[in-house]
């Protein structure tokens, strides 16, 4: 059973996100723009076995119009612009596209921006805007993955900067590159031994406070016995003292 990614890929200063292939179980939102509603109220459509099913429609809001049956584009006009960095990895992520599907087709009056929820196992790159360049010299890429027992996306391992200042990180791009280039892993998660130490830890200081209080206790009851006994001791000798007197 496939498993949603609970949140969206990780924000990237200066920096978007793309999917070049979408693993089967991804739902695209039907959202149509300002004026327009969802025919036949087709919430969704899904990636299911390499292709996506259903089409999303949307009609004007408008009683006076027709409803009119909307139908994707050309075919020409389906493919959507990508940068050069997306071009030269896209075969790299869609050499296999078992259990994938690729981006979906316009549809008339769409929003202008999709909402996608993944599953586990989606990779999504990362490139930086225009105006910015990536120190980084290979892609940066999110996976959605179980990590430490929860599913996550990994963090992006890229850095944008300006391009006029771009010259001024070269000397570091090297190193940092070398730094980046490990991807995330369960190596950092906490291991049974660490919690265990941080509860034997807190155990410990817990046993201290309650043996301290207990020792004050003690102590305050010793004295006030102490206490008492030289003041019941004080009474006797005194009604002792006075019965003598008496007797005198």
């Amino acid at each position: 059973m496939l498993e949603l990614c609970l949140y969206d890929p990780p924000e990237v200063p200066n920096a978007t996100f793309k999917a070049l292939s979408y693993k089967n179980g991804t739902i695209l939102n039907c959202e149509c723009k300002r004026g327009f509603r969802r025919l036949n109220e087709l919430v969704y459509m899904a990636c299911l076995g390499n292709s996506w099913s259903n089409n999303c429609q949307c009609t004007s809001n408008s009683h006076d119009n027709s409803r009119e049956q909307v139908t994707p584009q050309p075919e020409g006009q389906k493919e959507q612009q990508t940068t050069d960095t997306q071009k030269s990895t896209q075969s790299v992520y869609q050499e296999n596209l078992a259990g994938h599907c690729r981006e979906p087709p316009p549809w008339r009056h769409e929003d202008t921006k999709r909402i996608y929820h993944f599953v586990e196992g989606q990779i999504v790159l990362y490139t930086c805007i225009q105006g910015y360049k990536a120190l980084q010299r290979g892609p940066a890429i999110s996976i959605c993955k179980t990590v430490c027992g929860e599913i996550r996306w990994t963090h992006p391992q890229l850095t944008c900067v300006d391009e006029k200042e771009h010259h001024q990180f070269l000397a570091s791009e090297e190193s940092q590159g070398s730094r980046n280039s490990f991807p995330e892993s369960e190596a950092s998660c906490p291991t049974p031994n660490t919690d265990f130490s941080q509860l034997t830890e807190a155990t410990t200081t817990m046993e201290t406070f309650v043996f301290t209080k207990e020792y004050q206790v003690a102590v305050a009851s010793c004295i006030f016995l102490l206490l008492s006994i030289l003041l019941l001791s004080g009474f006797t000798w005194q009604h002792r003292w006075r019965k003598s007197r008496r007797t005198i």
